[in-house]
């Protein structure tokens, strides 16, 4: 947890502030790393960005045009955009940053989101062609993913100790000032010629001289900061409280499901529990009640799954989630056709194996009552699930890809099938396929949802994608929570929406006195 208390910071003498509390420590500000927190979207900008109505719009890029085909796209970008640092954002800049992002973040391959690219080349000082090994219908989401922000890779590599710390060179409306593990602050960039893209103006005002975001990863504490004026906005506030928020005056509350799953994952190498059986996944699958874990949890401030996307996502299939069960008896009775009978103390052995098992998790007030009404729902079963507690978000990658047997995560991505491929293809081990699990199929349904070139082919490829999980269950989802912001009365232009992972901050306006 977090030692710094926002209520105990005196006021900014630096004018106008936006103050935001967060429920994590931050990671770097650098592009490079593996998460990405709220900061990053007002320091860098990407060539697109991706609006309401989940179709790009012109942002770094001023314009694009494709073959007929859509097997090359010449995408051209605004003149005279620079850097922070006053180095220009020009087409060579553009392709450095992309190519860093494309190969160094893979261990010696690119990463899969950029698996519909075969070259990206400089046209012009302004143009960029890119040319792909098949048509694509979903590329322009490569472009406005958060992970395909532009920096300045020139200055990276320069000091790239430093970058993401003590310096971060993007486009964004405000650039870094200070980084540190439990506070960021930016200040506003007078420099920033600001987009064309409507939704992304201003809504009155001008934009703050600051935006601070501060770690408090205690939610109470992060209640009382907002409740006290300490902070303008928080993200994901105690659940219980929400309803009551929803109807004060003094707040506005958004509430969405999040464009993420999480999910239970079993290693399939695990032979001496049963993992590799279908029928110990089947079993643990009917085993977990979902729609309690909504109710005791999240105070029904989530939707149980049982498919891996999120209800509301463009290409959810609703048939999956109404057909999901929770089913005790029989999932009993599959550990039992399995050679999993019950000892004495209630736990179930098989050839002198006990089906006893640590559970890595998030060191989070959340996914630890997850946790812990989870490892109560498979005792009944007669599974001994010990709770391993790892800190977001290194450690617990790190405790992932160390093998341990189960672990409960949520992956949270802007586009929800792009995150499903990471987290599930045969071609993405053994990081971060938790699992090691394999199905031909379901990766047959990925390759189809790369190459789709129609929304019919789209649906089609992340429906089969979502029927073959239910069936193969490569990790086995259990429910996407409610993202839930609360913003005090005066704040203008902070836009959260389903579409994006975290709002933009280029139309934020200085909160009311």
């Amino acid at each position: 947890m977090s030692s710094d208390d926002p209520s105990a910071r005196p006021p900014s003498s630096a004018g106008s502030v936006f103050r935001e509390g967060f429920e994590y420590d931050f990671s770097s500000l650098d592009p490079m790393s593996a998460h990405i927190d709220p900061p990053s979207i007002a320091v860098y900008e990407t060539l697109m960005a991706k609006g309401p109505d989940a179709q790009p719009h012109p942002l770094i890029a001023e314009s694009w045009r494709t073959t007929t085909r859509a097997t090359e796209w010449l995408v051209r970008l605004h003149p005279d955009i620079t850097f922070h640092s006053g180095a220009p954002c020009d087409a060579p800049a553009v392709l450095r940053s992309l190519e860093a992002v494309r190969w160094q973040l893979g261990s010696d391959h690119q990463l899969w989101y950029w698996d519909a690219v075969d070259t990206v080349s400089v046209v012009d000082p302004l143009t960029l062609r890119f040319a792909l090994v098949h048509p694509s219908l979903r590329f322009p989401s490569l472009l406005w993913g958060t992970h395909t922000s532009i920096f300045n890779e020139e200055l990276r590599q320069a000091r790239s100790s430093d970058f993401g710390t003590m310096l971060a060179d993007g486009t964004g409306p405000f650039k870094l000032v200070t980084w540190s593990p439990d506070r960021i602050v930016v200040e506003r960039w007078d420099a920033y010629g600001g987009p064309t893209t409507a939704f992304l103006q201003p809504s009155a005002g001008k934009r703050p001289d600051r935006v601070e975001w501060v770690s408090v990863t205690d939610e109470a504490r992060r209640l009382d900061a907002l409740e006290s004026g300490a902070l303008d906005c928080i993200h994901a506030p105690p659940v219980d409280d929400i309803e009551r928020l929803s109807e004060h005056p003094d707040f506005v509350v958004y509430r969405h499901p999040q464009p993420s799953n999480m999910y239970l994952s079993l290693d399939w190498r695990r032979r001496e529990l049963g993992f590799d059986d279908l029928r110990v996944r089947r079993a643990v699958d009917l085993g977990i009640d979902r729609r309690s874990l909504v109710a005791t949890v999240f105070a029904g401030n989530a939707s149980p799954t049982w498919g891996p996307l999120p209800p509301g996502h463009e290409f959810h299939d609703p048939r999956i989630d109404e057909a999901g069960r929770h089913n005790a008896a029989e999932a009993r009775a599959l550990l039992d056709s399995a050679g999993w009978l019950r000892g004495a103390d209630g736990v179930r052995s098989r050839d002198g194996n006990r089906l006893e098992f640590p559970c890595v998790v998030q060191d989070d007030q959340v996914f630890g009552r997850v946790a812990e009404q989870l490892s109560r729902q498979l005792a009944e079963l007669g599974m001994a699930v010990h709770v391993e507690y790892a800190k977001p978000f290194a450690e617990f990658y790190s405790a992932c890809r160390s093998g341990v047997a189960s672990a409960l995560s949520k992956w949270l991505w802007q586009d929800p099938m792009d995150a499903l491929i990471g987290f599930s293809s045969m071609a993405t081990q053994p990081f971060p396929n938790w699992s090691h699990a394999s199905s031909g199929r379901l990766d047959r349904a990925f390759a189809a949802w790369i190459r789709g070139e129609s929304a019919d082919d789209l649906q089609a490829a992340a429906s089969e994608a979502q029927s073959t999980f239910v069936e193969d269950l490569p990790y086995i989802p259990l429910l996407t929570p409610d993202e839930v912001w609360v913003w005090r009365q005066g704040v203008h232009g902070f836009a959260p929406s389903p579409a994006l992972l975290y709002p933009y901050y280029h139309s934020l306006s200085a909160p009311d006195d």
